[in-house]
């Protein structure tokens, strides 16, 4: 059997393609770790807890005196396990609820490394129509879909005990709003439309589970400083 030479034809394509095949896989490797982006935004209609969260967060303030923003508030959190050791750290944004103010959202999405959706638990019927009108901006916007970011829904003001809505209780609510602006959104066409099949197969019932995006939902009380389930998501980020 002849020896196998650099010169010879066969071996040289062979050379080629492994080498061609570790160049993709260091494009896909960086790609892929530089894909998400290094916010967390905190969004969620006025009044739901946003800024007492942001606080919260970043240096364990209640927040007891914040009032709605009119304009993002910035900061580092440090993130801690279950153990209570920091594991590292985030940035996060805590942009304004006001409608006029919410066009802001689409351009922070595009350096998002995850959504966290604050609402009030106690006051989520009233409110739900803008709730689920922030949920859908993030789940069809083009960087979400394509990332697939994780999602939290924050059903805040869980110490008002029986004020507050359990969170299966938010969710279906949240869901069933969003399946009806899902339907608006299909029958108007256009721009409108756009990104619907982040949402989901359109002649099925929208299920929040089933989305691109992973979705959890969990009860806290920013106020008390009860943001150990904002934690965990966080800590899942590292």
């Amino acid at each position: 059997m002849d020896e196998l030479s650099l010169s010879q034809p066969e071996v040289q394509i062979a050379l080629l393609v492994i080498l061609a095949t570790a160049f993709l896989l260091l494009i896909l490797k960086f790609v892929s770790g530089s894909k998400r982006g290094n916010t967390v935004l905190l969004v969620g209609p006025c009044n739901g807890g946003k800024t007492t969260l942001f606080y919260s967060l970043k240096d364990g303030s209640t927040g007891a005196s914040t009032v709605a923003s009119m304009q993002e508030n910035e900061g580092w959190c440090q993130v801690r396990n279950d153990k209570d050791r920091v594991v590292g750290s985030v940035r996060v944004m805590d942009l304004p609820g006001h409608p006029r103010l919410r066009s802001k959202l689409e351009h922070y999405l595009k350096d998002a490394s995850a959504v966290v959706l604050v609402i009030d638990s106690a006051d989520i019927t009233p409110n739900r129509m803008e709730a689920a009108e922030d949920l859908f901006e993030v789940l069809t916007h083009p960087t979400v879909a394509r990332r697939r970011l994780p999602v939290l829904l924050a059903c805040n003001k869980a110490d008002l005990e029986t004020q507050a809505h359990s969170v299966d209780f938010c969710r279906r609510t949240i869901e069933k709003q969003l399946d009806a602006m899902r339907k608006t959104r299909l029958a108007l066409g256009g721009d409108a439309g756009r990104a619907i099949s982040a949402l989901g197969k359109p002649d099925k019932p929208l299920s929040l589970a089933a989305l691109r995006s992973p979705i959890t939902a969990a009860s806290i009380s920013a106020e008390k400083g009860d943001v150990s389930e904002v934690m965990r998501f966080l800590t899942k980020l590292m």
